[in-house]
């Protein structure tokens, strides 16, 4: 999963587009594919997601991004490869990284903890009532008793 920022492969996505890319064994032009900054070079293990324009596994697939005039410096191998785009979910990323700031963090704990306290709390099993037998449910459904009226009642407990 990959969130967009910037704007080299506009129009085909946008900053906050969230991107599902899964690993292939063969990539080919045309491919968009995440890929790592190789080792050694400036940026090293960066991502970037771009379209492959040439090259090949081994000695390095030429990218590019459908906004950019010229290719990337870098020629990631197989190896640097994270997997080809199989799916865009537009602006859900916004959303990600919003609900990914420390204030919106801390107002979704303090609002879960006020939840269960209001709600009673999470209730646990003394550990002395363990008696080691596993829970039994009873099969029998609820019990039918009959009224004044001829009619049944059910009751259930």
């Amino acid at each position: 999963l990959l969130i967009v920022s910037g704007h080299s492969m506009d129009p085909t996505f946008h900053t906050g587009d969230l991107v599902v890319a899964w690993p292939d064994d063969d990539y080919e032009v045309g491919d968009v594919a995440p890929y790592r900054v190789p080792e050694g070079e400036p940026g090293a293990g960066g991502l970037v997601i771009h379209r492959i324009i040439g090259g090949d596994g081994a000695a390095g697939f030429v990218m590019q991004g459908d906004n950019n005039p010229t290719p990337d410096i870098w020629m990631p191998r197989d190896e640097d490869i994270v997997g080809r785009q199989v799916l865009v979910v537009p602006r859900v990323g916004e959303l990600m990284a919003w609900v990914r700031q420390p204030a919106v963090l801390a107002a979704l704990v303090a609002g879960l903890v006020t939840a269960v306290t209001v709600s009673g709390g999470l209730s646990r099993r003394d550990e002395t009532e363990d008696d080691g037998d596993e829970p039994t449910v009873d099969l029998r459904g609820p019990a039918v008793e009959p009224t004044d009226d001829g009619s049944e009642l059910t009751t259930v407990s």
